[in-house]
């Protein structure tokens, strides 16, 4: 599963395998017999309908998010370095060889938020601990709602990661996407990436 390397993403993790393949994949047909082709029409097809996306609201309506459907939600205790317990709220949503995580987590009095931006670089280098090269490919430093953000891609185990942080305060709110090589920037990441809306 891609989501190995993303449970914990605040404090860091293992990518372990691709997912299977969707269980409601079509059987084989039995006798030899193919399915019947649908009837020819003169008609045009019509487009698809773009497919609606679900928007997640955070605890306390402290973020919303919009994912392609609806994610699974857990959280995790973590602790900090000085033992502190915090908890990191995640939406989980796994499609097809692909990942969408959102995750938010308040920390405690003990952690030194002066500088978000530091913050958000210890961030960085921990989960580049397990990319390749121990290193983003490219690191953007932007600004997000008035907020310091980061936006980084990266390469682990030939997965494409994407993640995007901003902090407002104690709170730490970070996007992360997982799949196929070259889809980091894809129109539908990107779309993830733009819908975060932190809240007052």
């Amino acid at each position: 599963m891609l989501t190995g390397w993303v449970i914990a993403a605040c404090a860091g993790g293992a990518l372990a395998q691709a997912p299977s393949p969707p269980a409601d994949a079509a059987p084989a047909s039995q006798g030899g017999a193919l399915p019947a082709s649908p009837p020819q029409t003169s008609q045009p097809p019509t487009p698809a309908e773009p497919a609606a996306w679900h928007t997640v609201t955070g605890p306390e309506k402290s973020f919303t998010a919009d994912l392609p459907a609806p994610p699974r939600y857990t959280t995790t205790e973590m602790k900090t370095g000085t033992g502190s317990l915090y908890t990191v709220h995640q939406y989980l949503l796994e499609q097809d060889d692909a990942a969408y995580i959102v995750q938010t987590a308040t920390y405690p009095e003990d952690i030194n938020i002066a500088n978000p931006r530091t913050n958000l670089q210890g961030g960085l280098d921990n989960l580049a601990k397990s990319m390749e090269g121990a290193k983003w490919t490219s690191v953007d430093w932007v600004t997000h709602q008035g907020l310091t953000a980061t936006d980084a891609v990266g390469t682990r185990s030939g997965h494409a990661i994407r993640s995007f942080s901003v902090m407002r305060g104690r709170q730490v709110f970070t996007l992360i996407y997982a799949g196929g090589p070259g889809t980091a920037r894809s129109a539908d990441v990107n779309r993830f990436v733009a819908s975060l809306r932190v809240g007052p």
